[in-house]
């Protein structure tokens, strides 16, 4: 499927999807500043909120979990503590191992954010699901095409094969 061509339909899908994503992206970069915060630092506190199991993550872990190297989650993190919207914790036998927490006021700005979120959500998410939706129909539409012409060939080169009984 990767050789294969793309019609027209295939870009106008993708284009869509594409654009419905980049307009929620663009909320959320607008949403984050006007909170004074820069998006990746609203990505930050939320990943800090999402992964904290009790103790709260490490900085290891979030990296992995934004998709950044590690000495850039550390500058994230020495920026928001900075800010009072983080803190980090030494915890552990030896307390060599240090987890991230949000502060009370990094937990206040993250709900303000996390409620914007989710009312855009609840506008503009039917239309990416929707968007999603009839990309991946065309996609199962064009393997099930791709199968039976697979298959199709496969039984017209066994007709073939078959040697003639006289």
């Amino acid at each position: 499927m990767v050789n294969q061509a793309l019609t027209d339909q295939d870009y106008r899908a993708l284009a869509d999807f594409r654009y419905r994503v980049r307009r929620f992206l663009h909320f959320s970069e607008e949403a984050a500043r006007r909170e004074s915060l820069e998006p990746h630092q609203h990505q930050m506190l939320l990943a800090i909120r999402a992964l904290d199991a009790g103790g709260g993550p490490t900085v290891g872990k979030l990296a992995e979990y934004l998709l950044i190297r590690h000495h850039s989650a550390v500058g994230l993190v020495d920026r928001l503590a900075g800010r009072g919207l983080a803190k980090r914790v030494r915890t552990g036998p030896d307390r060599r191992q240090v987890r991230v927490r949000l502060t009370p006021e990094g937990t206040r700005r993250l709900a303000r954010l996390s409620r914007a979120h989710r009312q855009e959500l609840s506008n503009s998410g039917p239309e990416l699901v929707s968007a999603l939706g009839a990309l991946l129909r065309q996609l199962s539409a064009q393997n099930r095409n791709r199968k039976k012409k697979q298959q199709e060939g496969h039984v017209s080169t066994t007709k073939r094969s078959r040697p003639e009984h006289t």
